[in-house]
């Protein structure tokens, strides 16, 4: 993944990578950008890939967006370089995971749905989400963008019964509790 390399810390303060654009100067953020649809399909697919990667190392950025990627620029090539980490969570230790994930894969569609069109008819939040749901997504998975909700029989009987017995230990601590006090 694509991110500015540290150099320093010191009293609070990090110190890193200056990402230049093709004269030298700061990059740009991608929202100060304008892309050619081949552009934007490429981009996209670099970030998409990218987001891949976080999700199967544990992390969800949870604010990527436009705002938070510069445009980068070596070798006569530019590249996204992601930025501002600091509010990624834990894709398996927060409940907010998915809905995150979610959001940063659509404002990717969106941003470079601009461009390019056809990507705002893409899903592909969805499908990568389920396939690590499903422990099956890789840094080499690949992805449609296509993805179906296929909804699942509930049991409603066992979670019910399941509300019960959450019920029933609760009053029983509460009993112990009061006893033994």
């Amino acid at each position: 993944m694509r991110v500015p390399q540290p150099y320093n810390f010191c009293d609070g303060v990090l110190l890193m990578e200056l990402v230049t654009d093709a004269q030298g100067d700061a990059a740009p953020r991608l929202n100060d950008v304008a892309f050619t649809p081949e552009q934007a399909r490429s981009h996209h697919a670099t970030l998409i890939a990218e987001v891949v990667r976080m999700l199967c190392a544990g992390v969800v950025h949870g604010d990527l967006s436009e705002f938070n990627i510069l445009l980068g620029h070596a070798d006569g090539v530019d590249f996204p370089v992601i930025i501002d980490l600091p509010q990624a969570v834990d894709a398996a230790g927060n409940n907010h995971a998915q809905r995150m994930l979610l959001r940063d894969v659509a404002n990717l569609r969106d941003f470079f749905g601009q461009f390019a069109p056809e990507l705002l008819a893409t899903h592909y939040g969805p499908e990568i989400w389920s396939l690590y749901q499903a422990g099956l997504l890789g840094n080499d998975t690949p992805l449609t963008g296509r993805y179906t909700h296929s909804p699942a029989h509930v049991d409603m009987q066992a979670i019910l019964r399941e509300i019960d017995d959450a019920r029933a230990e609760d009053a029983a601590r509460r009993l112990r509790m009061a006893t033994s006090a």
